[in-house]
């Protein structure tokens, strides 16, 4: 069987969306396909192909990969390019052929000659990274805090259609502990700072970890990720405190449930405040959801701090996540765990 790998075409977009769509069993848009893709803000995805060309008149799109550029940044403004991994996927029929080794073979090729140092990712297909040099630093968890138990659960219920009945009763236990638990902890007080709405591209200098590489939240990016997002995603910018002296900068998201997209706070305020700050907010996402969902990790010092003021707030955490793999392409020195991790790392699609 002969399957040559290479990069797409533009002309091909329409069919490697298309396989997508066949084995996600999705509707994926080529207009969706092409801001996730093609309009990066740091440069276009390199997107690999595998066909199988026994027909060279109808070549045969039988795997898929990419890698989004994605600049970093800490807080002495050192930047450096790295790439996310995504699209990953191999036709059934043709696994077990070094399909998806060599797919990845010509993504590291071409990701050095673009200046990327590293390409990282979020999947739960652990030994098929790891076999082509991956390394697995940790995982993502996930904090939930239920607000409607009724309505969460009919959300959590219909992720996944394999549940059965032990499963749903399991998660209709969670969302009624965590229901309680955020009731005792959140509404037996009503949290009293201030939360004001502001534009994305407001610059706020929120003194933070220097150490840590961040997303590069410049214009681009943010016009890319929030406001040009085809998705169902409503986004909210917040910052909790005094606009001169905040305490934390917020990106919730209102979709069926909600999310706390990323929060940044002060390192100079006190751990009395950021929980009110925490309050803050979900007293404000309270008003439009049942369920408030967070991305979490505890990978560092200012993660772990986040990861237990949610806790100390009445959210269930949950040891539940994909896992986090990274692959340094270049002699460039950086330790996954000098990420500040969140849910914009992802695209926001799912």
């Amino acid at each position: 069987m002969a399957i040559l790998v290479r990069l797409l075409q533009e002309k091909e977009i329409g069919l490697a969306n298309t396989f997508f769509n066949k084995i996600y069993k999705t509707n994926r848009t080529i207009e969706n396909f092409r801001w996730e893709f093609w309009d990066c803000p740091f440069g276009k995805a390199i997107y690999v192909v595998a066909l199988d060309i026994k027909d060279l008149s109808f070549p045969k799109i039988i795997g898929i990969q990419c890698a989004i550029p994605i600049e970093l940044v800490n807080g002495y403004k050192e930047t450096i390019l790295t790439a996310k991994s995504e699209d990953t996927l191999v036709d059934p029929a043709y696994r077990g052929q070094k399909v998806f080794e060599r797919m990845y073979e010509l993504l590291f090729e071409e990701c050095k000659k673009t200046g990327i140092n590293f390409i990282w990712g979020f999947t739960p297909a652990k030994k098929a990274f790891e076999r082509i040099g991956f390394e697995i630093p940790f995982m993502a968890h996930q904090a939930l805090m239920v607000l409607n138990p009724f309505r969460a659960y009919l959300h959590l219920s219909i992720l996944n259609p394999a549940n059965k009945i032990t499963d749903k009763v399991k998660i209709a236990g969670l969302c009624f502990i965590s229901f309680f638990k955020s009731f005792q902890r959140i509404f037996a007080r009503k949290a009293d700072l201030i939360s004001k709405q502001i534009e994305f591209n407001d610059p706020l200098n929120i003194p933070t970890n220097p150490e840590l590489f961040s997303l590069q939240m410049n214009s681009h990016y943010l016009e890319w990720r929030l406001e040009k997002n085809p998705y169902s995603n409503n986004y909210e910018r917040v910052i909790i405190g005094d606009v001169k002296n905040p305490i934390a900068d917020a990106i919730l998201n209102f979709r069926s449930v909600g999310y706390i997209e990323q929060v940044v706070f002060s390192n100079t305020a006190s751990r009395v405040n950021k929980l009110y700050a925490v309050e803050r907010l979900v007293h404000r996402m309270a008003r439009k959801v049942g369920l408030i969902r967070v991305l979490c990790f505890d990978t560092n010092n200012e993660l772990k701090k986040q990861s237990d003021i949610f806790n100390k707030c009445g959210f269930v955490m949950l040891k539940r996540g994909g896992y986090f793999v990274w692959k340094p392409l270049t002699t460039h020195k950086i330790d996954p765990n000098q990420l500040f991790l969140s849910r914009l790392f992802t695209q926001g699609n799912q």
